[in-house]
């Protein structure tokens, strides 16, 4: 997918969408963190909880923005 893109000259990650900034990822992961939303994180196939947001959600938002899915770190 991410070659396709490249063909046909759509971006392949965040950082090349016109007006991102690092500002949005700092706000997804406030916004994952926010206690009313603890429900949804224990409910995902690999249940997080707040404190676990930085480990391991923060790596996959930055590949996005950066295109490096080397920064994805695995689930064990």
């Amino acid at each position: 997918m991410v070659n396709f893109a490249k063909a046909i000259a759509a971006p392949t990650t965040l950082g090349e969408l016109p007006g991102f900034h690092q500002g949005y990822i700092d706000k997804a992961l406030e916004a994952a963190k926010n206690p009313q939303l603890a429900m949804k994180l224990k409910n995902m196939p690999v249940p997080l909880s707040a404190s676990l947001v930085d480990e391991y959600l923060e790596p996959i938002l930055r590949a996005a923005v950066t295109g490096d899915f080397s920064l994805i770190k695995l689930i064990p």
